[in-house]
């Protein structure tokens, strides 16, 4: 064995030391405070490394990712598994039971066709085919850390970005001629609560469309050998930040003239 090929097992198994962590603590909806210094992620690569060997472990699979255009220092791309997207007007949570849930309000692009990994680049009409229908969304927050603010962006990388499910609503129903490529960057998102309204709010895609950052995220992939398949679906960032939802009541989170996304929280 080569001293090279002895270096790529060590950092192998570090990964996969590491991925075993954050897995276990996802099962048993546990915290860790973060991962044994030998096994921190040293970059953005190795932090992506071990989020990919997340989803390799048993039961992983990916029904949709999330995504952002990348920002200096940061890379804004992880897989949401099957077992945490729900459909449905009401969404049972695990682990210990809280009064309020954190999530952002999105949309979310299915994908009617492969987009696999390939040398040469996506281009946007490209990516536009492969985009099927648009529903409305709520992606659910939450950490395998105790003080994720605390630590590196790298760390966070490798836990999935907060990320803790996907709430996929009603469809978009979208005006003839009309794309994800055209969705409005700007409209009002309205929480309401047993049918009185609490709380309305000014709403704008972080980077200004839903198209771009799937490009990106599907060149992001290609060259790392992953994916994006038909049925998955992906989000692009929230249009009105964070928001508290109350556990119990049965809510309705407006996206303007897009519709209405009803939910109902219970643990």
């Amino acid at each position: 064995m080569t001293a090279a090929t002895q270096v790529t097992e060590t950092i192998a198994r570090r990964r996969e030391q590491a991925a075993r962590i954050l897995v276990t603590a996802r099962q048993k909806n546990a915290l860790v405070e973060r991962l044994p210094v030998q096994l921190l992620p040293a970059n953005l690569d190795d932090g992506f490394a071990i989020q990919q060997e997340v989803s390799h472990q048993p039961g992983r699979r990916i029904g949709a990712w999330k995504c952002a255009l990348p920002q200096p220092g940061k890379v804004i791309a992880a897989p949401i598994y099957n077992a945490d997207i729900h459909r449905g007007d009401v969404c049972r949570m695990s682990g210990p039971s809280r009064v309020a849930v954190r999530a952002e309000p999105e949309l979310a692009c299915l994908l009617n066709r492969d987009l696999p990994p390939r040398c040469e680049a996506y281009s946007e009409a490209e990516v536009l085919d492969a985009l099927g229908h648009t529903h409305l969304a709520l992606e659910l927050l939450g950490s395998r850390y105790s003080h994720p603010e605390l630590l590196t962006f790298p760390e966070l990388l490798a836990d999935g970005l907060f990320n803790a499910g996907l709430i996929i609503g009603p469809r978009v129903n979208l005006p003839d001629g009309v794309t994800p490529a055209d969705l409005p960057i700007e409209f009002t998102v309205s929480l309401s609560r047993a049918g009185e309204r609490t709380v309305t709010l000014a709403g704008r895609h972080p980077d200004h469309g839903v198209l771009t950052p799937i490009v990106w995220l599907a060149n992001f992939l290609r060259v790392r050998g992953i994916g994006l398949y038909a049925g998955q679906a992906v989000i692009t960032g929230s249009y009105a930040g964070v928001l508290e939802l109350s556990v119990g009541w049965e809510l309705g989170v407006a996206f303007g003239d897009l519709g209405t996304l009803p939910i109902t929280f219970l643990f």
